[in-house]
């Protein structure tokens, strides 16, 4: 990827979710946020305290692996005519370091790729290359076993055993002042 492209992409994943020219301070500490166009009773603005804002925007977040778009006709998934419009892939003879499953993986047209071929895509980064000495790391041995794991790990002088669990606390928008005066709380009032 070109250095133009890298950065127009990173900016528009690091790009705040609201416009800061519509965030300002409000009284009482509150978040002040302006909307677009006024709603029809005139409400021009919203106050919320900073947590409640956080919540706010934490619930408009999709879970993981949930599409947020979604296609129909011949744009679908399951179209018949998908593969019509679709670009043919470029045809790429494998590289000597990419061999087995990713090049079976591209003649069977499996949209699969490594997690090492992907790194190298997006951020240009060799993740199989030893730091030593500069030669392919490839794998030698996977461990399923707890009772291996736990000779190895202990072999190394890492630690064998899981941390302890902090301790649960309490649900952190209860600080929230709206919400407290919304459950009838006279403190927060």
């Amino acid at each position: 990827m070109d250095e133009r492209g890298r950065e127009a992409l990173l900016k528009y994943v690091l790009r705040p979710p609201i416009a800061q020219e519509r965030v300002a301070q409000g009284p009482d500490g509150l978040v002040r946020l302006t909307l677009k166009k006024p709603f029809s009773d005139g409400t021009f603005a919203v106050d919320l305290d900073p947590l409640s804002l956080l919540t706010r925007l934490c619930a408009s977040v999709p879970p993981p692996r949930f599409h947020t778009v979604r296609y129909a006709g011949v744009l679908a998934s399951a179209s018949k005519l998908r593969s019509r419009i679709l670009p043919e892939p470029p045809q790429r003879l494998p590289d000597a370091d990419q061999e087995g499953r990713s090049a079976k993986s591209r003649r069977s047209g499996c949209p699969y790729r490594p997690w090492a071929e992907l790194m190298m895509r997006t951020f240009a980064l060799d993740v199989l290359c030893c730091p030593r000495c500069n030669s392919r790391l490839r794998l030698v041995a996977l461990m399923t076993d707890a009772k291996e794991v736990w000779r190895y790990l202990r072999a190394l002088g890492e630690p064998s055993e899981a941390p302890e669990r902090s301790p649960a606390r309490g649900p952190p928008y209860w600080r929230s002042r709206a919400l407290r005066r919304r459950a009838g709380d006279v403190d927060a009032a």
